[in-house]
């Protein structure tokens, strides 16, 4: 099956490893950071799993935000961007990941057991990721088909943004995260999404 490069998926393969690279450095850089100047073990900890979930946050954003931003604003930096999908997809993916392995070690450190919604919500959007991630791919796309591959990828992302969005919105709620930026930013997020998706459907009408 031939594969369509009309959305900008795909086209930046050989930027892919740089992006790698650098999630892997600042994580590493992160941990350094807070480890290095922050004593007291759970706290360092607690600080690890803020911090990696940050950064993937962004990374995330930068997936996420990719198409609508372009058909938002057409410029040189909407069309990296969105040339740059499928990379800030896996380095999402990687940073996630390890973000995942900072919240079990904290978890394990401060002896917290986790609550059963937070292993429903949160193990279904890392199923959802690890799903996306694992067909992130050519050879995915062909073996799924555009219809599914689609419906995969846009179920995954956007229960991806809303997980964060909740999360955010919890975390403000028990007076974490003042001022709200990072929940600003994640409902934003969705409704451009939604906009943007609106916007193509009457316009197509």
């Amino acid at each position: 099956m031939d594969i369509a490069r009309d959305n900008g998926y795909g086209l930046a393969k050989n930027s892919l490893w740089p992006w790698i690279s650098a999630t892997l450095l600042v994580s590493v850089v992160l941990l350094v950071a807070v480890f290095m100047h922050i004593p007291a073990l759970e706290k360092s900890w607690h600080l690890w799993t803020r911090y990696s979930a940050r950064l993937s946050f962004f990374l995330f954003l930068a997936a996420y935000l990719a198409a609508p931003l372009y058909e938002l604003v057409k410029n040189p930096a909407t069309a990296w961007l969105r040339r740059q999908r499928r990379n800030s997809g896996i380095s999402f993916g990687i940073a996630h990941t390890i973000h995942l392995a900072a919240l079990i070690g904290f978890y394990q450190i401060a002896d917290i057991p986790a609550e059963m919604p937070t292993v429903i919500v949160g193990g279904g959007a890392y199923l959802a990721m690890f799903l996306m991630l694992a067909t992130s791919n050519d050879a995915a796309l062909r073996r799924l088909g555009k219809t599914n591959w689609r419906w995969l990828h846009k179920f995954g992302a956007h229960y991806l943004a809303v997980v964060f969005a909740f999360t955010y919105l919890s975390q403000f709620l028990g007076g974490l995260n003042k001022p709200p930026i990072l929940l600003i930013l994640a409902i934003a997020a969705i409704v451009l999404r939604i906009f943007i998706t609106l916007k193509s459907r009457w316009e197509a009408s």
